[in-house]
């Protein structure tokens, strides 16, 4: 696996040092440009077909920043289509390269703010906090595989995400292990501890170590695993108490589908139906060693968030029936890696 990883950044770092260069690339009529650096398959790419690659994307201007990287999680796949270009519905996206493209080849893409901006895909004013007019996206591109039908995409997927699952298990059970035995766990309780006795917080810790202070225990059914939990949420940052996301809502189903971090999990099983509160938790509950690429968290960095629990069920929401689709002027397209 570390030799995969190795070979993957060594890959990384030839087809950035060629997309810095800017040189052998051609243009779509779109005006994306692109490199493609071919393997040994012959076999032509047909449309339909589904491409497994692994990619990363960097963003580089005002602010050098690793957006995405497959490399060491599970490969992305992509559908080959025919994309034109037509009136009124602008399209600039590495999916316009994906048909010439073949099993074993390497590619690099490079798309400009600028023009996202021109062509409306994007406006200026919504633009990410980190992304700043006159930056570059670099998209670097291998393709492990294509499949002829969407059927085999589908099972493969499932054995890759099968095997990351166990390979990210794995390196949890040796980081849990490393940072016990460095004494990490043991001070990141105590920082919080000492956070909120100088906020004057009453919380309660749990013995996994989250701290949950409850306003409204709730009155419903509880939050526990297997049940199907919507809530309203902020998330905070305990240094400088800053907001990273919120308010917001989703469901999820806990502690089964590995949507939330290990702390957000466990605290949400202190409440009830109806139940509200603010659930603290130390650095290695929640993203630990390894936040993912381009987020706002650091190593091993204390969150806090207030909940309010909105519904506990067996069951997810039903979904309301979708509107049908009416016709519409063509407008700005939108294209934005939980």
């Amino acid at each position: 696996m570390k030799k995969l990883q190795l070979q993957g950044l060594m890959l990384l770092t030839v087809l950035a040092f060629a997309a810095c260069r800017n040189s052998g690339f051609k243009t779509t009529s779109s005006g994306l440009k692109y490199r493609i650096y071919e393997g040994s398959s012959k076999d032509s790419t047909k449309t339909g077909a589904i491409l497994k690659m692994n990619q990363s994307v960097r963003l580089s201007g005002s602010k050098d920043t690793l957006l995405e990287d497959t490399y060491s999680r599970i490969p992305f796949y992509a559908q080959v289509q025919d994309i034109k270009q037509l009136p009124g519905q602008p399209f600039y996206a590495p999916d316009e390269i994906y048909k010439f493209l073949k099993k074993g080849d390497s590619a690099v893409v490079i798309l400009y703010v600028d023009s996202l901006i021109k062509k409306g895909i994007a406006q200026e004013a919504q633009l990410p906090p980190f992304m700043k007019k006159g930056d570059q996206l670099t998209f670097t591109l291998k393709v492990l595989d294509v499949f002829q039908s969407d059927s085999l995409a589908r099972l493969d997927y499932q054995k890759e995400g099968e095997a990351f699952q166990k390979r990210m298990e794995q390196k949890e059970r040796e980081d849990s292990i490393a940072f016990e035995k460095s004494g990490g766990r043991q001070k990141q309780l105590s920082e919080m501890e000492a956070y909120l006795k100088k906020k004057n917080i009453t919380a309660t810790k749990t013995a996994l170590g989250t701290f949950v202070k409850i306003d409204q225990p709730g009155t419903g059914k509880q939050a526990a695993d297997g049940k199907f939990v919507t809530l309203r949420y902020t998330g905070k940052k305990v240094e400088g108490d800053a907001v990273f996301i919120g308010p917001d809502s989703f469901t999820a189903q806990v502690g089964t589908d590995g949507s939330s971090i290990p702390g957000f999990d466990d605290g949400v099983k202190q409440f009830k139906e109806g139940g509200k509160g603010v659930i603290y938790i130390p650095g290695f509950l929640a993203y630990g060693k390894n936040p993912p690429p381009g987020s706002p968290f650091k190593e091993y960095e204390p969150l806090y968030f207030e909940v309010e629990i909105m519904r506990v069920a067996d069951t997810p929401p039903q979904q309301a029936p979708q509107a049908t689709a009416q016709p519409a002027v063509p407008d700005a397209a939108k294209d934005s890696k939980k």
